[in-house]
Order: C-alpha cells, then sequence, then structure tokens
C-alpha cells in the first residue's frame, strides 16, 4: 500500500475510488451520507445515496461496484447510475466502490469491519485487474480510530502495492 496525500476526487488515473460507507439504510432506501468522503460523494452525485442504499438493503454491508462500464451512446466511459427517483447517469472518470467502516453511522468505526472490507477489495481489485485504487483512510475521520495506532498496522498486513491510501489535503 502506498500512503498519499491529495483529493479522493480528483484521482482520474486510478482505476477505482472507494468511499466510506456504513450499512444503515433509512425509510426512504438512502444509505445515510453524512460526513467526510461520503458526504463529498453524495454532494457530487446525487442519488448515490440510493444506489449504495440498494446494494446494502438487498445484499448487505458489504464493499459494491456502483459503476459499470458504458454501452453503446456510453461506450468507453464508466456511469454510475442513479436509481428512482432521481434515475440519473453520471459519467465518472474511474469506478466507484464502497467500503464499508461502520455497522451504524451513528456508531464508531469497526475493525473487523474494515479488515473484511480490505479483503473484499483486494479480491475485487484481483478480479477486475485494476492497477490503482485509491482509498481513503477507513474509519479515521468520523469513525473515530487513530491511523497510526489501529488502521494503518491491519491495512498493511492486507493490502498490496496497487492500494494508495489517501489523506485527504482540505
Amino acid at each position: 500500500m502506498h500512503e498519499i496525500t491529495g483529493d479522493l476526487f480528483e484521482s482520474e488515473q486510478a482505476d477505482a475510488i472507494c468511499i466510506l460507507t456504513n450499512g444503515f439504510v433509512n425509510a426512504q432506501g438512502s444509505n445515510t451520507m453524512g460526513k467526510g468522503c461520503a458526504l463529498d460523494a453524495k454532494q457530487r452525485w446525487p442519488g448515490i445515496q440510493l444506489a449504495i442504499g440498494n446494494h446494502v438493503r438487498n445484499g448487505g454491508n458489504h464493499c459494491w461496484i456502483l459503476t459499470v462500464d458504458g454501452s453503446d451512446e456510453y461506450k468507453g466511459s464508466v456511469c454510475l447510475v442513479t436509481p428512482k427517483p432521481i434515475s440519473t447517469i453520471h459519467l465518472v472518470p474511474y469506478h466507484i466502490l464502497t467500503f464499508p467502516t461502520k455497522h451504524h453511522w451513528s456508531e464508531p468505526s469497526d475493525l473487523k469491519l474494515i479488515k473484511s472490507s480490505c479483503i473484499q477489495l483486494m479480491t475485487c481489485v484481483r478480479a477486475r485487474g485494476w492497477k490503482s485504487v485509491v482509498l481513503p483512510r477507513p474509519g479515521c475521520g468520523a469513525g473515530g480510530l487513530s491511523w497510526k495506532d489501529e488502521v494503518r498496522p491491519l491495512l498493511t498486513n492486507i493490502l498490496d502495492q496497487r492500494i494508495h491510501v489517501i489523506d485527504f489535503a482540505r
């Protein structure tokens, strides 16, 4: 794993970026995305909270690829398609994956869940043949975990050189 500083959303050379998420789906079917890179993603791509909510509700709190390769009209593009009622196609320069760090948005991040998400991420990276994925420091913002003492030692044993862990420069 490489440690970098910058803006997650400006990682246009990456094959994929990860959005840190939780396992809560509200009554409207949306994932709660109220802080950090999740809030930024919700503001950048309206409807992403519904796409994540659908995945979590139907398949559980796991890593999910939210994007598809464009076909016909959007050939050569990567598309984030949001469900109704918003139903929008967002063209993005990379694939977008969820990376769960919490079971519920109000709880602290869970190291066991982060470890599981890392394993799922690496499975996806190998299956897709991706060479570069950008991941925010999981659990270290609103999740309340220490990068140096808790999270970094865990990630070092699982993630390889294709994963670029980013510390936001805000």
